[in-house]
């Protein structure tokens, strides 16, 4: 078997390796994107005897140049996938570590990357670990205005500034139930993280206008939350936290009551959430707001340097 990076006039054919035709247009995206987020040798496909028999591809958000995301891994699940998928990205990382990627990041959705478990199986012999999993929750909008209760004020980001923001983000941080965000805090200290957290949530949609922090009567924070674009069908509630000491009082309802009704206002009929499924509390309050579990997230991760 032979491990090889794309040309440019092959990712038509590449993409069609599997159904996941929606790609090619995302991926010129980062080919062509002024941030350099991928490139065709950042592509790999595996082939024997000259037959493609699996494929996986590498982009980077921009404000984190050197952890790599991975993406769209398909193999040949009717022949011998576990020895050619490990060795497909055993050559694939090799690579992308000399062209200096530090780390490499794997999501799977069950709902998207089937089979998920053989997925699983093929990472974690590649040498990735499981660092969070996450229930996916999602509202549909039924036709009325969400209703928001009354007890806090909103100030958008616009108003507040950065610094004010990134500074509620690390305090909304301590305490978290986000075993992920608990990591970043112990590796990089409360506000470096809370700061990275920020550029992360900037790389996915940024929109000063919605990003909210919420106040109580006396005039103290109380939380924020982040409503963002995912895409032109569906919004996402990217980030929501309470301060630890005003925990337990329905104020995170009354956050992603308030996020969910800026998106509906906005136009998006579909909203979706990821809270890592520790967080039990959280996804009560999905329940109540009108948000149904549907489907599951593992986060996977490969230092490269190991």
């Amino acid at each position: 078997m032979t491990v090889r990076t794309i040309m440019p006039d092959e990712l038509d054919w590449y993409v069609g390796l599997s159904d996941d035709d929606w790609l090619t247009e995302i991926i010129k995206g980062w080919w062509h994107g002024e941030g350099g987020q991928s490139a065709p040798d950042w592509c790999f496909v595996a082939e024997q005897e000259d037959k493609p028999v699996g494929r996986v591809f590498f982009y980077n958000l921009e404000s984190s140049p050197r952890s790599q995301i991975m993406f769209g891994l398909h193999l040949n699940w009717e022949t011998d996938w576990l020895t050619v998928g490990t060795d497909l990205l055993r050559q694939a990382l090799a690579q992308m570590k000399t062209k200096g990627a530090s780390s490499v990041e794997y999501p799977i959705y069950d709902i998207y990357q089937k089979p998920p478990e053989l997925q699983r199986r093929v990472v974690e012999a590649a040498g990735f670990r499981l660092t969070q999993d996450k229930q996916r929750f999602v509202w549909k909008d039924q036709g009325s205005p969400v209703e928001v209760p009354d007890r806090l004020t909103f100030r958008a980001l616009a108003k507040t500034g950065e610094d004010e923001y990134v500074t509620a983000v690390e305090r909304v941080t301590a305490g978290t139930l986000d075993r992920e965000l608990l990591r970043e805090v112990a590796e990089l200290g409360p506000t470096r993280a809370a700061r990275d957290y920020v550029n992360t949530l900037k790389d996915l949609g940024f929109s000063s206008d919605r990003w909210l922090l919420a106040y109580l009567p006396d005039g103290r924070l109380c939380g924020l939350v982040v409503p963002q674009r995912l895409d032109d069908r569906e919004g996402c509630i990217n980030y929501i936290g309470v301060l630890p000491e005003l925990r337990g009082s329905g104020y995170g309802l009354d956050l992603l009551l308030k996020g969910t009704a800026m998106l509906q206002a906005a136009g998006w009929k579909k909203v979706t959430a990821e809270i890592d499924a520790d967080n039990k509390p959280l996804a009560a309050h999905m329940e109540r707001a009108g948000y149904r579990h549907h489907g599951t997230l593992w986060c996977y991760r490969r230092d490269l340097g190991e």
